[in-house]
């Protein structure tokens, strides 16, 4: 499967009447293999990227099956399949004999000046996404995550794991581990009310700091079937930790979510440009 790397409109022609239809100029052509992610899948990964980025605004059309056949070199099945799968994530809608239009920037789903702040992103989520409890355990907590929380080797700590969901579709798998002295009031019905993070420390308020680590990972089969997506499929992995005011450690947290559905965005402030809140990219290469 062959795709140009960046498509842009340079003219534009007539498909049918009333219609336009941006020219695309060829930039530099790219090998992708079947063995790979599935070609449909491939399809979409790329048509999405340059709706989000802008290249496809809101009411553009886009390119003919016939087109998207021939520009590829792929079935007109993995075309339909590719397109379906931008249909059900919201990103372009089907109008019969004419094509498909891109709907993603429309109806709000792309708001102005949002809340990057950690406590209003919990309280975003809490309003914005249905949760569905996987686990809730006391359990011998794994060594590197007892070091972390401050426990001992064998030490148990309260295992909670959730899926949240927005418009019926998974878009987090959250693991977490509690130590005991903060999970007393981490109950099924409180969850599905209060913040997690409320329930343990008291108050948003009574929060401190936070550390997290980001990487790109792979879908194990558990992690496949909570975010309803392919094995081995890419999914972003967030390692956080979270203190109290007195700096205790009391939630020790994996998040696994999608780029399908998810983007993570970050505001930094001109006091923080020469601190760790940036974050750093650390290099695993052996010297």
């Amino acid at each position: 499967m062959v795709y140009e790397r960046d498509i842009m409109p340079t003219s534009t022609v007539r498909r049918s009447k009333g219609i336009s239809v941006p020219e695309r100029k060829t930039a530099q052509v790219v090998q992708l293999k079947a063995k790979g992610a599935l070609l449909h899948r491939q399809l979409y990964l790329l048509l999405k990227e340059q709706i989000t980025s802008g290249r496809y605004r809101a009411g553009d059309l886009l390119p003919t099956q016939d087109r998207l056949c021939a520009q590829f070199s792929i079935s007109r099945i993995t075309v339909r399949r590719a397109l379906a799968d931008l249909v059900t994530d919201g990103f372009v809608q089907n109008r019969q004999g004419v094509g498909a239009f891109v709907t993603f920037g429309t109806n709000g789903n792309r708001k102005h000046g949002p809340d990057f702040s950690f406590i209003g992103d919990m309280r975003r989520t809490l309003k914005e996404t249905k949760m569905s409890i996987l686990r809730l355990e006391r359990e011998r907590c794994p060594a590197p995550i007892a070091a972390a929380l401050c426990l001992s080797d064998g030490d148990e700590a309260l295992h909670l794991v959730r899926v949240r969901s927005a418009r019926k579709q998974p878009v987090m798998l959250l693991d977490g581990w509690i130590p005991p002295d903060f999970a007393q009031s981490v109950l099924p019905e409180a969850l599905q009310q209060t913040s997690l993070h409320e329930l343990i420390a008291g108050s948003f308020e009574r929060l401190g700091a936070v550390a997290q680590e980001l990487n790109a990972a792979l879908a194990d089969p558990f992690v496949a079937q909570a975010l309803n997506v392919e094995i081995n499929s890419a999914v972003l992995k967030i390692v956080r930790l979270v203190h109290n005011r007195e700096g205790a450690a009391i939630h020790y947290l994996t998040v696994w979510t999608t780029p399908a559905r998810t983007r993570m965005v970050m505001e930094l402030g001109a006091s923080d440009i020469d601190s760790y809140s940036v974050g750093r990219l650390r290099h695993d290469v052996q010297q």
